[in-house]
């Protein structure tokens, strides 16, 4: 139930989400996502686009071979034809990113029944969550550059930028109100509801639609990562499908996935007004930084980002039902999220499920945070946590209900979605069920 800040906010404060949608290694609907959630499934495999033989790294959760027009004619989707002919214009120059945002938001904004909306252009926010997001564009560019400048795109320097991809949804859907973009490494989807979340207490648009944007992986940053031991490389490039496993005593470090998801935000006064569908409300969110530059996690900010979001919704630790962990896989990652949970929840940590939606998605970087959050919205809903796969050999540091390896009936009012980012950067998000 929502806690007593939420139950004091009028209805035109509170915020709840009417829309969802996804497109990932592990499907491009909502409804493929659960089942293959509930299902243990893993979307990680061997790189499918053609990669430098010089990376360590040679597995991730590879969206190169997306079918984008079978997507648009999917009949289960309801996309409009109108909007599908203008997506597929848009869409033929756009990179990568655009090509996986697009969709997902797409499908937010039909799921909420918004193609014939009463909600006024100038009143339609859209905040795209993550930065770098063409980094793979950029550096094919500029390999194309130094050999022949000529040859470069000649959208490059409008293409290049993270805003095409903001602006590119915005032209599809009509969005005219608040526009911009929300960069915090991992941490930028929870960061981009956050900023919904602000934009719709203080007025300042009736509607939000939040897209974690979609990253295409580029060698330099993947090599790069393999350098600091951020990622897996060293034992499961064989066996892709058990590299991601977060909590694990053989944890060794993230898998790098592409994927994007998005989330349609509004007031719950003007979902009811037009007869929204709710899926559930946002009761809190908050963000705490380590003021540090290390990729090293830190105890103290994630409970801070955790207590943050608590307050802000109104609730005690004790109410939360389920908590969908950053959980990247790392050692230490892994290690000191544990650590915080304990911290914030005390004995109550040990009686609540703490999975891992990375175990089988892979880490969608800057889109993470709206990714998961869709899936605690999802799981909340059907009565189910997902499995956290590739439990086999637990680590004794690390001793929560991890859900390991199936999925369970678990009926929870309250969940809390974790995401933290590289220099730093901690963020939180209460969600509970639909008033």
């Amino acid at each position: 139930m929502p806690g007593a800040e939420a139950g004091v906010r009028e209805e035109r404060q509170r915020v709840v989400v009417t829309g969802m949608g996804v497109v990932t290694v592990l499907g491009q609907s909502t409804r493929d996502l659960l089942a293959s959630l509930l299902a243990g499934r893993s979307g990680i495999t061997r790189w499918k686009k053609p990669m430098d033989a010089r990376l360590y790294c040679k597995i991730g959760g590879d969206m190169s071979q997306f079918d984008l027009e079978a997507h648009l004619g999917r009949a289960d989707l309801g996309y409009p034809p109108n909007l599908v002919s203008a997506a597929r214009k848009l869409l033929r120059p756009t990179p990568m990113s655009g090509r996986l945002t697009l969709p997902a938001a797409l499908q937010a904004f039909v799921e909420a029944g918004l193609t014939d909306s009463r909600i006024p252009p100038e009143r339609f926010g859209h905040i795209m969550a993550g930065h770098n997001l063409n980094s793979n564009y950029t550096f094919e560019g500029h390999v194309t550059f130094l050999d022949e400048p000529d040859y470069i795109d000649g959208l490059f320097g409008m293409l290049s930028i993270d805003t095409d991809v903001l602006s590119v949804v915005s032209q599809l859907l009509g969005l005219k109100g608040p526009s911009f973009t929300v960069g915090g490494a991992c941490a930028s989807g929870n960061l981009g509801v956050m900023a919904g979340l602000d934009l719709l207490r203080a007025g300042r648009a009736d509607a939000v639609l939040v897209t974690g944007g979609g990253v295409e992986v580029d060698p330099p940053a993947l090599h790069a990562w393999t350098l600091i031991d951020a990622v897996s490389y060293r034992s499961f490039n064989d066996d892709p499908e058990r590299a991601s496993r977060p909590f694990d005593a053989r944890r060794e470090g993230f898998v790098p996935s592409e994927g994007s998801g998005a989330v349609v935000l509004e007031t719950l006064a003007g979902a009811r007004a037009r007869g929204a569908h709710i899926h559930a409300e946002i009761l809190g969110a908050s963000s705490a930084a380590d003021a540090s530059r290390l990729t090293k996690p830190d105890r103290e900010g994630q409970a801070r980002a955790m207590r943050g979001a608590l307050a802000d919704a109104g609730v005690d630790a004790e109410g939360i039902g389920y908590v969908n962990a950053h959980a990247t896989s790392t050692p230490l990652g892994d290690a000191v999220e544990v650590a915080a949970l304990k911290e914030v929840f005390g004995s109550h940590a040990y009686r609540i499920p703490v999975n891992a939606t990375k175990s089988m998605l892979g880490h969608c970087l800057s889109a993470a945070g709206v990714v998961e959050l869709v899936a605690t919205i999802l799981q909340m809903k059907a009565g189910a946590v997902h499995p956290t796969i590739n439990q086999e050999t637990q680590d004794p540091e690390l001793d929560l209900d991890f859900v390991p390896n199936e999925s369970r009936v678990w009926r929870f009012d309250l969940g809390m979605s974790n995401a933290f980012g590289f220099g730093g950067l901690n963020s939180c998000v209460v969600v509970g069920r639909a008033p």
